[in-house]
């Protein structure tokens, strides 16, 4: 059996290669994930208000957001911006282990995922 020699250029090629698969790899999952994310939206009668505040409190216990280097505690008011460019004004309520965050607006409780979260800001 022979062996078939490897050259530098070849090397070479296959690194370039390699590097170019690598970066269109990351790009579509970037482009993926701008696309898929989780998030979920609860309307809510103003007579739900306390029950459905208490099961947000039991749901999202952590009630601490460090977010690029500021930090929200549940009942904040805050304006957040996703990367879908979709703007909540609300209060933060809390997050949970499974990296979601939970917002009440006046009429709705939305939970976000953190991971598709761009901004957030103190009003």
């Amino acid at each position: 059996m022979s062996a078939i020699p490897i050259t530098t250029n070849d090397l070479l090629f296959a690194l370039v290669g390699a590097a170019i698969i690598f970066v269109v790899f990351k790009a579509v999952s970037a482009a993926a994930r701008m696309f898929i994310s989780r998030s979920s939206e609860i309307h809510f009668n103003p007579d739900q208000f306390d029950n459905i505040l208490e099961n947000c409190y039991r749901t999202f216990p952590i009630d601490c957001l460090s977010f690029q280097g500021a930090t929200f505690r549940r009942g904040a008011s805050v304006r957040v911006t996703t990367i879908r460019e979709t703007i909540i004004e609300g209060h933060f309520i809390g997050i949970n282990r499974s990296e979601m965050v939970c917002f009440m607006t006046d009429r709705s409780v939305i939970a976000q995922e953190i991971g598709s979260i761009r901004e957030i800001t103190a009003l």
